[in-house]
């Protein structure tokens, strides 16, 4: 097995964006939690889903929300279209 670059940039960064006709939107995901999932998809490479969310549980997201429910993760993860909503964490001043 080869991977075409050093890391998963396009998981880890995330994407988002319009081309021709479709659109885009993948949330970027933590780099060691990526890097975990790929090693032991690595070493079994027949792992299941439910392995691999055991490495990635879901999507970093940069803003410091937090996702509601985890249905919607596993659909993406699993057919590569799915939606999740995030609830605000507010930050106080003092």
């Amino acid at each position: 097995m080869a991977l075409p670059a050093a890391f998963p940039n396009l998981l880890v960064n995330g994407a988002s964006g319009i081309a021709v006709g479709m659109a885009t939107n993948m949330p970027p995901h933590n780099l060691r939690e990526v890097i975990a999932a790929a090693r032991h998809l690595i070493r079994y490479p027949n792992a299941d889903l439910d392995a691999l969310m055991k490495h990635v549980p879901g999507p970093d997201l940069p803003t410091g929300g937090r996702i509601v429910g985890l249905s919607g993760i596993r659909d993406a993860y699993q057919t590569g279209r799915g939606t999740f909503k995030i609830r605000a964490t507010p930050r106080w001043r003092t």
